[in-house]
């Protein structure tokens, strides 16, 4: 799968609870096809949503933490991915469109990408103070480290 993800990237590939909204034939169609270009506005989108993602990616993780009830996490799943899903199209993205990006991610071509999206994040961070806010800033919390 190539070198090891870590940071913002290595969250979204790593996260556990799938990929948002999309039915499984929908997703074996999206990863048998050719592999998607991105233009510098689409990664800039997917930077910002997934920054905006990650406050309630952390409250999520921490509450399903805070239980054992499988019923519960499972609620608590579902609260995110509706939520997520919200952030994804209130910036104007798709969720096949998001799910494009993860898949991309997930594979030998994702390095590049994951290098891209990174350097956005960076860039969207030094620019707009909103997205500078605990749990946001480099390190990532996402990096295995932390």
């Amino acid at each position: 799968m190539g070198a090891q993800r870590s940071g913002w990237i290595g969250f979204l590939i790593g996260c556990g609870w799938g990929i948002t909204g999309v039915a499984l034939p929908q997703l074996v169609a999206l990863a048998q096809s050719p592999v998607p270009t991105f233009t510098p506005e689409q990664i800039e989108v997917f930077a910002q949503v997934v920054l905006a993602m990650e406050p309630h990616r952390v409250e999520a993780h921490e509450r399903s933490q805070a239980t054992e009830d499988n019923q519960t996490k499972d609620q608590i799943r579902r609260e995110f991915i509706r939520r997520a899903t919200e952030i994804i199209t209130d910036h104007g993205m798709t969720v096949p469109d998001y799910n494009r990006f993860v898949l991309t991610l997930q594979g030998e071509e994702g390095d590049v990408l994951k290098q891209q999206i990174e350097a956005q994040i960076r860039q969207i961070q030094l620019t707009d103070p909103s997205y500078t806010t605990p749990g946001l800033t480099s390190p990532s919390p996402m990096d295995p480290q932390n």
